[in-house]
């Protein structure tokens, strides 16, 4: 079982402290610097250069080109998935892939089809969206321009998804359950973290708290539901992968966290809309994939987390406690 697999090898509270700090250094601080040093020459060349006050994140305000931007913004979360699968085994002294997936190998098929299924309720969303007038866009169509986006979105997209995945659906889920014991807490827990991370993107800053942050805890909390039902990250990531790959090759808005020249920029937004139609979303891709994949009843969300390398007296009274 998935979560179980945090059980596996060495888990002591400071090996989990060291992974965070190490694998949050890296993804933020090292893996920041090439963007970093990009800012700085721009600066040095043209010192009226100002950072856009509404959207920290928009580098068009560093005279960066859109998607060398957007290249470089991923580049922490390259670092971070990296840092974080590698020193599994010296850390932990556990496989890199425990925190993937509880299968012998990554499920390709399940991510694929994943991303599939969400790409054509994107679709779906998006058209609805636009002939009903929920949402008012402009076509700004550059060949040349959308094939390049194209190109690094799905290179390097899906590691930035892997790097969230992994660290919240496995990483974070896996060492959360050995404190908290049951799924559903574990699962609360690491949604309320995953959508609280997402506080200062300018989208919130934009419409508000009360309207943004519900979106990514309800983002967090589907994922997670996919990770536990499914005993692996494939579906979550290619969910997380290909609703991030649309975003940034076929609409954009001002407010968006990244800015990217995509086919359409969305001119007017409505977020309630919006958060209705995730939700809306979220529930038929779980009807889909439950249905696909033959997942368990629902209730097994609320079960507890078993320790198997409890001692056999030990495990015996934990049993008997679970099934009482």
């Amino acid at each position: 079982m998935f979560l179980e697999q945090g059980n596996e090898g060495k888990n002591d509270i400071g090996r989990w402290i060291a992974m965070i700090i190490l694998a949050a250094v890296v993804s933020q601080f090292i893996g920041a610097i090439p963007l970093q040093i990009l800012i700085f020459q721009k600066m040095t060349a043209n010192p009226d250069l100002q950072p856009n006050p509404d959207n920290s994140l928009d580098l068009s305000a560093y005279d960066i080109s859109p998607i060398t931007g957007f290249a470089l913004m991923i580049i922490p979360f390259v670092m971070g998935l990296i840092t974080l699968l590698f020193l599994m085994k010296p850390i932990h002294e556990r496989p890199m892939l425990s925190i993937v997936t509880s299968h012998p190998t990554f499920r390709w098929k399940r991510f694929f089809w994943s991303a599939r299924v969400w790409f054509i309720l994107m679709v779906i969303y998006a058209v609805f969206a636009t002939i009903t007038g929920f949402q008012k866009i402009e076509l700004q169509f550059n060949p040349l321009t959308l094939m390049q986006l194209s190109l690094v979105s799905v290179a390097l997209i899906p590691l930035q998804a892997g790097f969230e995945e992994v660290f919240f659906r496995g990483y974070l889920m896996q060492g959360f359950s050995q404190v908290l014991k049951y799924k559903w807490l574990t699962l609360l827990m690491t949604s309320i973290i995953f959508g609280g991370l997402h506080f200062f993107n300018p989208e919130v800053k934009e419409f508000g708290a009360m309207i943004t942050l519900p979106q990514y805890f309800w983002f967090g909390l589907i994922l997670g539901i996919c990770t536990l039902m499914d005993q692996g990250v494939e579906l979550a990531l290619g969910v997380h992968a290909m609703n991030n790959i649309f975003l940034s090759v076929f609409f954009t808005q001002d407010s968006s966290a990244v800015q990217t020249p995509a086919l359409f920029r969305i001119t007017a937004f409505n977020p309630i809309f919006d958060l209705i139609a995730i939700i809306l979303i979220s529930a038929l891709f779980l009807f889909f994939a439950r249905k696909e994949f033959r997942w368990p009843e629902w209730s097994t969300l609320l079960s507890r987390v078993e320790n198997p390398n409890l001692p056999e007296e030990e495990l015996t009274g934990y049993l008997e406690d679970e099934y009482e």
